[in-house]
């Protein structure tokens, strides 16, 4: 017991030892301050003002050559500007313009523009961009079965699609992408070449919509693709049940699966028809919504003076659905047909 009392005043003795040390170099350091001022270890960093900004399209072509400059940034007055590009700029590099070519395969990447300051926080900017190689069956869309399909030229832009006999009357296989009208995915030309062009109603029954010798199918027009589809009559008005899982492919773009995987529809692809779900687009925020979401397309067949009729394919249903919509407010995609009933 002794011991042990006697290590415990030693502990108590070692500790009121190094509280005075402490106390000591407190003293020494008020001492300091209140003849020499203090010295301040934290720096206060400010925020820049403005916001970052530079110009690339959501989409371009592969191999493109793309001038990108940064700016916007009022304070401080001129910041250092740095690059950081997935997959091709992993390390900054520093200068407020650069000239980048993209690869040669299609791909997705970040691209990020950074401001530097030694007195202020690090401001950034970042844009997703997507390569797109527009070549038919070998390029950014795969998975569909146009290697057996007779095409067409239409003569406006030397532009061909494909069509294929169903049922009684000739129907494209891929979306109408006449530039004289109607609305590109995301605004980006690129995008022409695979998804095609939102038209609103009125657009897409002005009669040179379509090329010479095609027009826009009316309700009776959709019946018949229907019956080709269904083995049996179906109604316009109606929903065509499991027609959607008969006539969706199993389509790629970029390696990744345009109508997501779904247990309702199975993508069969009984009649080669080809639909995408390439959404639809409001003429008044001119914002595209939907994509690898829905399929619509116009019918010719008005529903009333300000409404028209449109047929759709959800992702994840195996029906073939009916609808209706503004003339004007919205665009869809169009498919051309040939042919009488």
């Amino acid at each position: 017991m002794q011991k042990y009392n006697k290590i415990l005043l030693n502990l108590q003795i070692v500790t009121m030892m190094i509280k005075k040390a402490i106390l000591g170099l407190l003293f020494i350091a008020a001492a300091l301050c209140s003849t020499t001022g203090c010295i301040k270890d934290v720096t206060t960093y400010q925020y820049m003002k403005g916001k970052i900004s530079f110009d690339i399209p959501e989409y371009i072509y592969t191999g493109d050559v793309v001038y990108l400059e940064a700016d916007g940034i009022t304070a401080p007055e001129n910041p250092k500007w740095g690059w950081v590009i997935t997959k091709i700029q992993t390390d900054t590099l520093y200068s407020p313009s650069i000239v980048v070519k993209f690869p040669d395969t299609p791909a997705e990447y970040v691209v990020k523009a950074l401001a530097y300051h030694p007195d202020y926080i690090v401001e950034s900017a970042r844009k997703n961009v997507t390569t797109v190689d527009t070549t038919h069956m070998t390029g950014s869309l795969k998975g569909l079965p146009y290697d057996s399909q007779a095409t067409i030229t239409d003569s406006r832009d030397r532009r061909a699609y494909r069509w294929a006999h169903i049922g009684s009357l000739d129907w494209f296989t891929e979306n109408l992408a006449w530039e004289g009208a109607g609305y590109v995915y995301a605004s980006s030309e690129v995008l022409n070449h695979v998804f095609g062009r939102h038209y609103t109603w009125e657009e897409a029954t002005e009669s040179d919509l379509c090329p010479e010798g095609w027009r826009l199918p009316d309700n009776a027009d959709w019946e018949d693709l229907g019956k080709a589809i269904c083995g049996s009559d179906v109604e316009f008005d109606k929903i065509w049940e499991d027609a959607a899982s008969k006539v969706t492919p199993d389509a790629y773009f970029n390696g990744e699966r345009l109508w997501p995987f779904s247990v309702n529809n199975t993508h069969d692809t009984a009649i080669d028809w080809n639909p995408l779900p390439c959404g639809y687009m409001q003429t008044g925020d001119g914002l595209f919504y939907g994509l690898k979401t829905y399929g619509m397309w116009w019918s010719a067949t008005e529903y009333s003076s300000s409404e028209a009729y449109y047929r759709y394919i959800y992702w994840d249903s195996a029906d073939f659905r009916p609808g209706f919509t503004s003339k004007s407010d919205i665009a869809l995609s169009v498919r051309c047909v040939r042919g009488n009933l």
